[in-house]
């Protein structure tokens, strides 16, 4: 179901009774907000926070809400989205974001996590999470299980698929590198059929493959690193590169740009992000 809230030009206030993000936007718990009055009262509907007054102030511009779950089903429909880039630069904390939203607005969410790179608090605000480590066996066995619990949850997080994956392929034999490689294989082809058959959708994280791969196929320096994995990570109908603008230890910044999409060039920019001490931000440019 399509949850978008039409902005009717009336605003409402309300006291928010548990922190959430909402509309790209961070709302704190004890906290009175005058939002739209559809956002509201879809608020108070689901006890996220109480109406303060029924008086509406006067009608005023905005933008319709759309949550990001919404946003990825139109732009790839039930399939995979894949977001990577270089450490740091905020994929883990996106895709938290993602999924807390996802919650809020009734989805329910499986994190499955092989980095470990969430604080506590934002691992207790995700309600279906697992801790996996970087055991690469145990992360194909996982996501397997999880297409067979497709009725259960409506997204499925990764977060990575990547590093289980470099840490096995860095310990293992020359003679089993390759086949640390391969078995991305049947994790990306099991988020895609709980996607497809669950009528649901799948965001996995991905690193990027190293500036010495660019240097062996002489690719140019404008040119994007491709994310890890090679062809087998070109299965997500959707792959995104995290871009860093801003890094700073009170506020960063960060660009989704297109690798691969149906319907948009490359290095499109799908979104724009911060994340600050009132936690993430998500500006949708599509």
């Amino acid at each position: 179901m399509l949850m978008v809230f039409q902005q009717s030009g009336v605003m409402m206030k309300v006291s928010v009774k548990k922190m959430v993000n909402i509309r790209s936007q961070g709302y704190e718990a004890g906290k009175e907000y005058e939002v739209d009055d559809g956002l509201g009262k879809w608020m108070v509907d689901h006890d996220i926070a109480d109406e303060v007054t029924e008086k509406p102030s006067q009608p005023k511009e905005g933008t319709t809400y759309e949550p990001a779950y919404d946003r990825f089903l139109g732009l790839v429909g039930h399939h995979t989205v894949q977001i990577y880039g270089d450490y740091g630069t905020g994929k883990s904390r996106f895709v938290h974001a993602v999924a807390t939203e996802a919650q809020v607005t009734g989805r329910r969410v499986l994190y499955l996590d092989t980095e470990g790179s969430l604080s506590e608090n934002h691992v207790k605000e995700l309600q279906n999470y697992e801790y996996l480590g970087d055991d690469l066996d145990a992360l194909v066995k996982r996501v397997e299980r999880a297409k067979e619990e497709k009725e259960k949850y409506n997204l499925l997080i990764v977060d990575s698929v990547g590093l289980p994956v470099l840490n096995a392929y860095a310990r293992w034999s020359l003679d089993k590198k390759l086949e640390a490689i391969q078995k991305l294989a049947p994790i990306m082809a099991d988020t895609v059929r709980f996607a497809r058959d669950g009528n649901g959708l799948s965001i996995v994280t991905n690193q990027c493959v190293s500036e010495f791969s660019r240097v062996a196929k002489k690719q140019d320096e404008e040119e994007p690193l491709a994310p890890f994995g090679g062809k087998i990570c070109f299965v997500p109908k959707l792959i995104l590169r995290t871009d860093p603008l801003i890094r700073d230890v009170q506020k960063s910044e960060f660009r989704l740009l297109v690798f691969k999409a149906r319907d948009l060039a490359r290095n499109f920019e799908v979104a724009r992000f911060t994340i600050d001490s009132g936690g993430v931000k998500i500006e949708w440019k599509v």
